[in-house]
């Protein structure tokens, strides 16, 4: 494949700084608790002279500020991640800067079925492939085998990821500023941190392709869903996919599987399980440990509403997110047995818009207040 060059001209230039600017402030324009994002209002403010001041960081070699190490849980994968938060001036801004330039180049060649952190590729896009597979090739998706990377991000060395970029891009200015960006770590949180691993991950895409062992694949980040018509030739795939992980310093994780499909002929087999869903033929169901927590939440509900005690908008919105998610599967049944015959929906969105309401207002008379404030300064 032809590597790009003449990029970091591009990256520099205004058009390119303007629109990196814009989409950091898109998504920072509050803080938690209704409070304005100074930094933002700061940059917007004063956008000519960022977009100079941007471009003389860059070209005078850009460094890194520590990170906002946070620790959270992550309940539908029930662990704990440790987040790194990069500094948002001028950290974020550079960081989007340079995907925008190198995104092009990182898309060229990306499998079709590669999914997770790109723009249109979402669970509901995996989803749908994986359908498809099950309704229209049966013999195809006789087998399934599953399968994570352990410790993705902690396990990816900076050097692997240099190797990759350099194998597509030979603009020596964009490279020094990959390895400033990566040299300490590709870490869960900064926003090129995603791009980078699954730009690595490419090439075992195209080896699993190209080998012939399978009908369907698809790759959810570093989880992998792959089906075939025989056991063994999955086991032949899967020890590949171990050597090539090898050769990165990568290793696939213990709790892999490969089973048969559940179908007419195979009652005893079990339902493809990926991207939060169960998949059968012709029909998709929830995983049960996601309709587990949904049917709690719901029940935490009821006992607040039966107490007379206040529902957050919170928790009203933590519960219509885990219900959106029964919308892309085969819900009649689960409905029913979730409301009763009650609206919880209508009450719970009643709850948000009200909150919502309160927050535009509030929101705009602390704008307001802000604005009266910089003029006072100036």
């Amino acid at each position: 494949m032809k590597r790009a060059g003449n990029l970091f001209e591009v990256l520099i230039s205004d058009q390119n700084l303007a629109k990196a600017i814009d989409e950091v402030n898109r998504s920072h324009r509050w803080h938690s608790r209704h409070q304005p994002n100074k930094t933002t209002a700061w940059v917007e403010r004063t956008k000519e002279v960022r977009i100079k001041h941007l471009r003389k960081i860059i070209t005078d070699g850009f460094v890194q500020k520590p990170p906002r190490i946070v620790e959270r849980y992550d309940a539908s994968a029930r662990k704990w991640r440790t987040i790194s938060e990069p500094i948002q001036w001028p950290d974020q801004y550079v960081h989007h800067a340079l995907i925008q330039v190198i995104q092009p180049t990182l898309m060229r060649g990306m499998d079709r079925y590669c999914c997770g952190s790109i723009r249109g590729r979402g669970t509901h896009y995996a989803q749908r492939a994986i359908e498809g597979w099950m309704t229209s090739d049966i013999k195809g998706t006789r087998y399934c085998f599953c399968g994570d990377i352990r410790h993705f991000y902690d396990s990816l060395s900076p050097d692997i990821v240099m190797n990759r970029m350099r194998s597509l891009i030979k603009d020596r200015k964009t490279l020094d500023l990959i390895h400033r960006i990566t040299k300490d770590g590709i870490k869960i949180g900064a926003y090129p941190s995603q791009w980078f691993a699954n730009t690595v991950l490419q090439p075992l895409d195209v080896m699993i392709r190209q080998s012939g062992l399978c009908s369907h694949y698809v790759r959810y980040m570093d989880n992998l869903t792959i089906f075939g018509p025989n056991k063994r030739k999955l086991r032949k795939l899967k020890a590949m996919i171990e050597a090539w992980l090898a050769g990165h310093d990568l290793e696939l994780k213990g709790d892999w599987q490969i089973y048969p499909v559940i179908s007419t002929k195979c009652p005893e087999g079990r339902m493809p399980n990926s991207v939060g869903y169960r998949y059968g033929r012709g029909y998709t169901i929830p995983r049960k440990h996601n309709l587990l927590r949904t049917k709690r939440a719901i029940a935490r509900y009821r006992k607040r509403v039966r107490e007379g005690k206040r529902v957050s908008p919170r928790m009203a919105e933590s519960i219509l997110s885990r219900l959106g998610q029964l919308k892309h599967c085969n819900n009649v049944n689960i409905y029913k047995d979730l409301f009763r015959g009650e609206r919880i929906v209508r009450d719970l969105k009643n709850i948000v818009r009200k909150q919502r309401r309160e927050m535009l207002t509030w929101n705009m008379f602390l704008a307001a207040q802000s604005e009266e404030e910089c003029c006072k300064k100036h």
